[in-house]
């Protein structure tokens, strides 16, 4: 798993190497730290209840959930809003709610204490 996250004073910076930029079709994501609203680690599977649709990148149940998806009803945003995924086999992932594109962002760390600044929030 090659995904690290920095944490600046104006942005989250999300990078993608190696497998999981094939996965994801994406190498970088920069997020207004302005934008968050929320900052929580969740268990995989209701980070996972909170997708609809994949809209590209790579879904194998069980195995790897990565790119862009539409986010569903239940997850209480406006119709038509996008997720982020980075997600394996762990069993609790970060997701961060963005006022934002995309709405929602769900990662697996290797460290979440990367994040502990945004956790604070």
């Amino acid at each position: 798993m090659a995904v690290t996250t920095q944490v600046t004073n104006d942005d989250f910076i999300i990078t993608l190497t190696g497998i999981d930029a094939v996965w994801a079709l994406k190498r970088k994501l920069v997020v207004s730290r302005s934008t968050i609203t929320s900052v929580k680690v969740l268990d995989r599977k209701a980070a996972m209840r909170l997708l609809k649709l994949r809209m590209w990148g790579t879904s194998l149940p069980g195995v790897v959930c990565a790119g862009t998806y539409l986010v569903s009803k239940r997850a209480g945003m406006p119709r038509g809003s996008r997720a982020f995924m980075s997600v394996y086999r762990a069993k609790q992932v970060l997701v961060v709610t963005t006022s934002g594109k995309p709405a929602l962002i769900a990662l697996e760390l290797a460290d979440y204490s990367e994040c502990n600044e945004l956790l604070a929030q």
